[in-house]
Parts: structure tokens; sequence; C-alpha cells
């Protein structure tokens, strides 16, 4: 039941996260130790170059170098702290040349982008041929897949601003630069395919029971989403 205990501990964070940014940035370290003995779980070699693609704070990127990566961070907007390798870019026209990484790290971020296909499609391009991708998000119909407008998202993005009280013309410029764009489980799984990925893993993440792949009620059920893909050749 060591899970419990995980969650225990990520509800505390969770709750203090928008304190500061450090906060945020302790939050993100947590989340990123659980993801890195996932991978490990699945047999990912982490001694290796690895883009955090939307690397928000920096967490992920602190937890996935002190299991041996190279980590090289990349955001819109510099960390809270000062990361060793960061780029200050857009993830839909990475920086790299194609087949830069092994590994390409992308969480809670392909919910906030204008087109997840370009999203997906350039990490693809970055990958190495035989490489490996994780990429996780909140279900736009589960619980928390509102963001900050749960759980009135699920009346619609009308009545959610105006019950949440926001002061927003949409969902889409809610964060000002980024937005926050519907999406399902079915529909990165559709996306994956058509681009060319081989699916290894769907999962619910931080949890020992899978709802993820329960057709339809899965969308509802389950509050993050994560899949781990091999770039197909």
């Amino acid at each position: 039941m060591g899970w419990v205990q995980d969650w225990i501990t990520l509800l505390e964070l969770a709750r203090r996260r928008f304190r500061s940014s450090l906060d945020y940035y302790q939050f993100q370290i947590y989340q990123g130790t659980l993801i890195v003995r996932y991978l490990q779980k699945q047999g990912v070699n982490l001694n290796q170059r690895v883009l955090d693609l939307g690397c928000g704070e920096g967490g992920y990127s602190y937890a996935l170098r002190s299991a041996g990566a190279e980590v090289v961070s990349l955001d819109l907007f510099s960390p809270v702290v000062s990361l060793g390798s960061f780029v200050r870019g857009n993830a839909l026209f990475i920086p790299f040349a194609s087949e830069s990484f092994p590994l390409v790290f992308c969480a809670s971020l392909i919910e906030h982008v204008p087109n997840p296909h370009l999203l997906l499609q350039e990490i693809k391009r970055v990958l190495y041929p035989d490489g490996l991708a994780y990429i996780s998000f909140p279900p736009f119909y589960s619980p928390v897949g509102g963001h900050q407008f749960k759980p009135y998202h699920l009346l619609g993005e009308k009545w959610a601003i105006r019950l949440t009280g926001y002061k927003y013309k949409g969902f889409a410029m809610c964060f000002g630069d980024w937005g926050l764009y519907p999406l399902t489980i079915h529909k990165v799984h559709q996306m994956l395919k058509e681009i060319g990925f081989q699916i290894i893993d769907i999962s619910t993440r931080f949890l020992p029971f899978n709802t993820a792949c329960i057709p339809i009620i899965g969308e509802f059920l389950t509050w993050h989403v994560q899949f781990l893909v091999h770039k197909s050749q």
C-alpha cells in the first residue's frame, strides 16, 4: 500500500503548490520522482539524453537528472530555479535537429497547446529512430480535467467561466500565452497511432489500478493518463 502514502504526500504538496513558484517546484519534483519510478519499472533507460518538453518550474527536470539523465529543459518561460541546460522555446517548433534525443518527456503540456497533433509530430521528429516518449495529461472530462475551472468545466465553457468568476473570454485565453483545450484519452490515442507511434503502455498515473483503458467511462474516471510510446520505423 505504498501508493497510499505517495498520495498523502502528493495531496499535501498539491495543496501548497500555488503559494509560490518554489512550492510548485517541490510539487513537480515529487511527481517527477514517482514518474521516474514508473519509467524504471517499464525498463526505460534514464542514463541518457532527455528532452523535458514544457518543463514548467523545472521539478521534473530535477527528478530526471537525479535518476542519471542528461536533461535538456525547454519552456516558453524561464523556470524559478537555474537549470543546467535550459532552452527558451516553443514546443510546437522544437529548436533542435531531427533525431536529437533518445527520450522525450512531456508531462501536462499537450492539453495546453492549440495543435496537439503538431506537438506529437515534433516529438516524433526530434526522437531517435528507436526513441521513446512519455506523454501525460488530465483528460478533459475527468474530475480535474478543467484545471482551475473544475468541476464547472463539465457544464461547458460559458458556464465554467461564469461560475468560477474568472475574467476570461474563453479556455484558450486563460493562461495568457497558452490556454486549456479539451482533450480526451481516445483522441490522443488516435493521434499517436496516426502519426506512427507504437504504444507501449497506457495507464493511470500514480495509481495501482488502471481506468485509462476503459472505453468512455475511463475518460471520466482517469484523473491523469500517461502514455509510453515508441517511435516506429
